[in-house]
């Protein structure tokens, strides 16, 4: 209970920060003009305020975007703001295995280095539907396409850390949500990957996080099997208002931020914990 009032009224922690601190504070003194980082979902969000603040500290950044035009859009915001920073936008449609492959060799065909991997971009679909690949939705967003995508990118990474002794960081933005799931986890993903089912958004949502934390802690054991100066860690951002609810806009979601203010962070504020 006290740990949850600190909490709640953004008392610092070990790291000399709390849950009011925001992304620029925490790298207030951070140089990251020789990072190279690749971000996805940065058109809007959390993903937009961490390539902002990321461009302001002087990193280069790649916007992987199903929605070139919106990434191009963000690209513009960013550089009008910090006129230096250098960002390609590239075509990445995360529900699709062969879109994610197109990435990965267009990226490696620029022949930049790779210090930081951050896999934000989330889906919650409320609707029913089934990528080209047959797998469910929000399952393929969330997870597959982010999985397929770091172990991909995995030798870059590796192989940048060791030739720069800068460690490598991957972060999984994951959701509280996941302890929501129950049950088995691959029969379910057979069923709701079926044309016609019983389709439930918030457990499919929780299924795609619970995926993402699995996931996360399996990479960790194995590049800390291989002795590789990466890390891997999954986050939490906490309760926030992006356009992940965008679909259920209405009163209904008003009055649930609204009660839930004294939980709800900005922006800002959930970026932090991204930086530490």
């Amino acid at each position: 209970m006290i740990e949850t009032g600190k909490y709640l009224l953004g008392a610092a922690g070990a790291s000399g920060f709390g849950s009011k601190s925001t992304a620029e504070e925490v790298t207030e003194n951070c140089d990251l003009r020789s990072i190279t980082a690749v971000i996805t979902g940065a058109t809007s969000g959390i993903g937009a305020e961490t390539a902002r603040v990321l461009a302001k500290r002087g990193a280069r950044l790649i916007f992987p975007a199903r929605n070139v035009k919106a990434a191009e859009e963000a690209k513009e915001r960013i550089v009008s703001e910090f006129p230096e920073t250098e960002i390609v936008v590239m075509k990445l449609d995360l529900s699709s295995i062969a879109s994610v492959r197109n990435f990965v060799a267009d990226f490696e065909s620029l022949d930049l280095p790779l210090n930081l991997l951050i896999n934000n971009a989330g889906k919650l679909a409320h609707e029913h539907a089934i990528s080209e690949d047959g797998i469910e939705m929000t399952f393929a967003t969330n997870y597959l396409g982010h999985f397929l995508l770091t172990n991909l990118l995995l030798n870059k990474m590796i192989q940048t850390a060791e030739e720069t002794g800068v460690q490598g960081r991957i972060v999984n933005v994951t959701s509280g949500i996941h302890g929501w799931f129950s049950g088995d986890l691959i029969e379910y993903l057979r069923l709701i990957s079926q044309p016609k089912c019983q389709f439930d958004a918030t457990r499919a949502y929780a299924l795609s996080k619970l995926a993402n934390v699995l996931h996360t802690k399996e990479l960790s054991s194995r590049l800390q099997k291989i002795g590789a100066n990466v890390t891997v860690n999954c986050v939490h951002p906490g309760v926030v208002r992006t356009r992940l609810t965008r679909d259920r806009e209405g009163l209904l979601t008003d009055l649930v931020f609204f009660l839930a203010s004294k939980l709800v962070k900005t922006v800002p504020q959930v970026n932090n914990c991204y930086f530490r």
